[in-house]
Parts: structure tokens; sequence; C-alpha cells
């Protein structure tokens, strides 16, 4: 048996029966922790362990990413694809036109181009559709993801890559709409699943040379940032084998847990990972009820404030989206939750609206008492649980349903949520983290995918501070303590997933994953964590993380799974 003492300037457990200690031991064949105290004590419980003294740095048990989009992120935040969020180096239109330029420039003709994280309402720019694109780029085929993912613009050419005669596109359905000009073709804009489906169908072969490398990178980023385990919020079944075969590398860095879409013809299919179920398992399905607030799709009960920020945006201004924006009627999520969920499987259910909030919960209770499930353990979801009103915080406990919150809503948008787009007393809320976490809701923390990097520690930084992006404090009574934050993305990330006899803390039994810090967070100004704290490195069942011999079993093994991911990586609406 191969056993490791690691030992740090203090180890911040995450157990509230021991919430300090000096080493850990580990076992590094089961990848379990053997004891966890001072070095004496791991010393008695692995007497012949050598010591990997860490000198000043701290450990912690390592980040989990609640809610996250894996592969969507892969193909549109890694190269070749540009993404130009404004929060990623591209903080206005005339630097997002600088690139355009460049790439016009320096692109051979016909080459696809795709951009993801176009930011309208913090850009403060109309919607682009075929006619201004086709400025920009008259002979390339241009495909730009709006940062909701909930809408898509393109040019005249991209129309030949999705094979549409004279520029058509096809019918609306619920799931796909496209604006259109008076004679029928196409607009330039799409909204919803279906029409982000055809788009990535089309473009990603021309684009992506390996998504199963890009997907390594992705991986490679979350660790970086000291994650150990994701939470994949929209699998479909075609991700099976390129996920199954990541996760079985020598070295993954992310242990990963898939909610599968309710929509995906093989959603009712087996998922038994076997031996592999520790790096990868199916916990539950993913239901879409609204869209985003930033594009006027959340179902929200108060109107959209005008402004010229708004107007220039197209924020549908003077309106209350209530549930004429829901996805579905309250019957069919009614429907929908008893044909997917058991006793043993989650529901998580993105909702971002305070209307929309009461819909999901009304047929989570309906569900739970026909399925005789009420006052279970099942820890059923809300994602993003953008607007909730304390009540609603309060019902959600109540019911045992968890909340994975998103932090980057408040930092990148809360400036214009506060007072620009809504009223101080709604917009100022936003991610309410206290009124959550004293609802029983066990908060966790996100960055969904594509949408916003994945920094733990900005995460962790807004909900101590409630500063957003510029330093302005919205809602500073919706803060949490530190001690509160760092479980949203350790313990809570951890039970929520219903993992949290195997991670989430530091524990005798549990597997040892950790991330090693630079210092201590509890000695740092809360204000300050993103830019103070650093990731030295992470460890997965005892083992450190080697990123490059990762990398290296990738290439070894991404032509055997490329098509697949192919025919799976569409981006999901957030």
């Amino acid at each position: 048996m191969a056993r490791l003492i690691v030992r740090a300037a203090s180890i911040i457990t995450m157990d509230a029966a021991v919430p300090r200690a000096d080493a850990v031991a580990v076992d590094t064949d089961s990848g379990c922790i053997v004891a966890v105290g001072s070095l004496g004590q791991c010393r008695a419980a692995a007497p012949d362990a050598p010591v990997e003294d860490l000198g000043a740095q701290v450990l912690m048990p390592g980040f989990i990413q609640a809610h996250d989009h894996p592969v969507p992120a892969a193909v549109l935040c890694e190269q070749p694809a540009h993404w130009i969020a404004p929060f990623v180096g591209f903080p206005t239109w005339a630097d997002v036109e600088t690139l355009f330029h460049r790439l016009r420039s320096q692109t051979p003709t016909g080459q696809p181009l795709l951009f993801n994280g176009l930011d309208r309402l913090l850009l403060s720019i109309p919607m682009p559709d075929r006619t201004s694109l086709d400025r920009y780029f008259p002979d390339h085929p241009v495909l730009i993801f709006d940062i909701t993912g909930h809408a898509l613009y393109f040019n005249s050419r991209a129309t030949q890559l999705f094979g549409w005669t004279n520029a058509t596109p096809p019918a609306d359905t619920p799931d796909a709409r496209w604006t259109r000009r008076p004679d029928g073709t196409a607009g330039g804009v799409g909204f919803e699943t279906q029409a982000t489906l055809t788009a990535m169908a089309a473009f990603l072969p021309g684009v992506v040379k390996s998504p199963l490398l890009n997907l390594g990178a992705w991986y490679s980023t979350l660790a970086r940032n000291g994650f150990t385990a994701v939470g994949d919020l929209g699998f479909i079944s075609k991700l099976r084998a390129p996920m199954e075969a990541l996760a079985a590398l020598p070295g993954c860095p992310v242990r990963y847990s898939l909610y599968q879409t309710t929509y995906d013809p093989g959603a009712h299919g087996e998922m038994d990972f076997g031996d592999l179920s520790p790096m990868i398992r199916r916990v539950g399905y993913k239901i879409w009820m609204d869209g985003s607030p930033s594009i006027g799709t959340a179902s929200i009960s108060v109107p959209y404030l005008d402004s010229d920020r708004a107007r220039i945006a197209g924020v549908p201004v003077g309106t209350v989206p209530g549930l004429s924006v829901l996805n579905y009627t309250p019957d069919q999520f009614l429907s929908l939750v008893t044909q997917f969920v058991d006793s043993d499987t989650q529901i998580a259910t993105h909702i971002n609206g305070d209307a929309g909030i009461d819909v999901v919960l009304d047929g989570y209770e309906q569900a739970l008492g026909r399925l005789g499930l009420t006052g279970s353990d099942h820890r059923w979801r809300v994602e993003h649980f953008a607007t909730p009103n304390r009540q609603q915080c309060m019902r959600a406990g109540a019911l045992g349903v968890s909340a994975s919150m998103s932090p980057f809503q408040a930092l990148y948008w809360g400036d214009l949520y506060d007072g620009v787009i809504f009223e101080p007393a709604y917009g100022a809320r936003w991610q309410p983290y206290r009124d959550a976490y004293d609802g029983g809701v066990r908060p966790t923390f996100h960055n969904d995918g594509y949408l916003s990097p994945p920094l733990p520690w900005l995460n962790i930084q807004n909900a101590v501070t409630r500063a957003s992006a510029s330093g302005t404090v919205h809602g500073p009574e919706q803060a949490l303590t530190l001690d509160e934050a760092l479980e949203a993305h350790t313990i809570n990330a951890a039970w929520q997933q219903k993992r949290d006899r195997e991670i989430g803390s530091i524990e005798a039994g549990k597997l040892a994953d950790f991330v090693a810090l630079n210092t201590d967070p509890y000695e740092v100004d809360p204000s300050r964590l993103q830019e103070t704290m650093e990731v030295l490195g992470t460890w997965v069942s005892g083992r450190r993380v080697d990123l490059n011999g990762f990398m290296a079993s990738v290439r070894e093994v991404a032509h055997r799974f490329d098509s697949a991911l192919l025919a799976g990586s569409q981006p999901h609406q957030c």
C-alpha cells in the first residue's frame, strides 16, 4: 500500500468538526484520505509514508464548479474560436471591431470565423444582423454567439454553410426562431436551442480541428484555477464516448458529474460507468424554463426601465415578461419533471426570474407529492436563481431544493441591473446570497461554462463584498461570510451533486482532491481575494496533477473521438 503525507502551513478542511489541520495522510493506491490532523497523528496512521512539505502553502479541498458546459466552453472559449466578452479583453465595441478588421485581412477567403461572448448590454450596441456583419465580413462565413447563449448572429456567407436555399431559414419552431427580411430571407439572427444546433453543426468542422484537444485545454483551464470537479448541466448522449474516454485518461484533472438534457433522444438510456464512476457519473436531468435578463427573456415580475442603454441593446423597455417567456406551461413542466425523476435522480431547472421561480417551485412541490418524495433527501436544483425574494428562498429550502447561483451576473452586470435596467429595489439584490443561505438552499457558485471565466476567487470575492467589477457595492445586506462563500465552492457543491461522502472537504475516507494556495484567504482583504490568491497546484485522488502529461494523453486519443464531439458540441442557453 503506497502512502503519502502532505504537510502545509495550514490545511483548511471545510470539515466543521476539524476546521484546520497541519497534515493529511493519503493512500495513493485508493486515492483516499487516511488521516487528517497534526503531523504526528498522520505519521501514526501512515508510519512509513514519506512527507511532502509544502512550506508556506495552504491546502484546501479542490474547488467544485457546480454548473458548467465543458464541451461548448471548449469549442467557444479556447482557440481557434474567438472569445470576445468585455471581461476577457474586449471592453468596448471598438476593441471588437479592431479584431474584426485584423481577422478579415489575415484570414483566407472563405474560411469560417467563430466568435463567442458578444455582450450588447455592456457594449451598448444594437443587435448585429446579416446586413451589418456583411459589411465587416463580405468574404468569410461568420457566426457570433451572444453572451447569454440565447441568440446568435450571422452573415450571408454563413447561410450557405447552413445549407439554406436562397438564404431562406426553415420554418420557426418553439426551439428555433429566425429573424427575416421582408422577402422572407434570413435577417441574420437566430434564437434558442435548435437554432444553435443548426449553426454549430455547420461551423465547427471548418473551425475547430480537434474538439477533444480543446476539451482537454478547458479541463486544464479549470485545474489551473483550482477546480478538481465539474458539473455538466447540458449533457447529451452523443457525448458519452468522448467524455468517458477523457475521464479514463491517466492524470485526468477533473471529476465530471453530468446532468442530461430532457430533450436528448437518448435521455432515458443507461448511464452506468462502472469502475469509472469516481471520475464520471450521471446524477440528474436538466430542464430550461426561462431565458436571460440581458435580452428580455427572463421570467421576471417587474418592468424593464426605459433607459438609453436598454434601448440601444434592444431590451424590451416598459414590459413585464412574467410567465409569457417561459419555455413550458406549468402543466408541461410538471409532466416533464415526472417523466424523468426517480428516488435517486436529481432534476435541475434553469430559472432566473422570480415569476418563473414560483412556477418551478409549484411544479417541484406537486411532483414530489405525486412521487412520494416529499421530505426526502432529493436535492433537486434550481440554476442561476437570480431574483428570488426572501419568501421564495425560504420555500425552496423547506422543499429541500438547492440553488446554484451565478456571481458573474452580479459582478459583470450588477451596475446595469441596479437602476439602469431595473428599479434599484429589484436590481440591487441580484443574486441574493444571504437570503438563499438563510433560506436553507445551501447555495453553490458557478461560472456557466462559456459565459464567464472560471475564477472561483472572484466569485467568492463578490459574494463576500457584493462589489461589482467597477467596485460599486450593490445590496450589501446580501453578502456572505468567507466561511459561507468557501462552502459554496466546496462542500455545498459536493452535497448538491450528491457526492459529499466523496469530495468537498478534507476528511478521512474521502477522496484526496486538494488545491494548494499561496496564502491563507482568511488573512487577505476580502476585496482583494482575486488579485491576491494564487493556485499553485491541484491533486486528484492524492496525486499531483500534471497538465502537460494529461494533454499528451489527450493528443494520443483525440482522433478517435473528435467526430463524436463535433456532433455533440452545441452551446446551451443560460
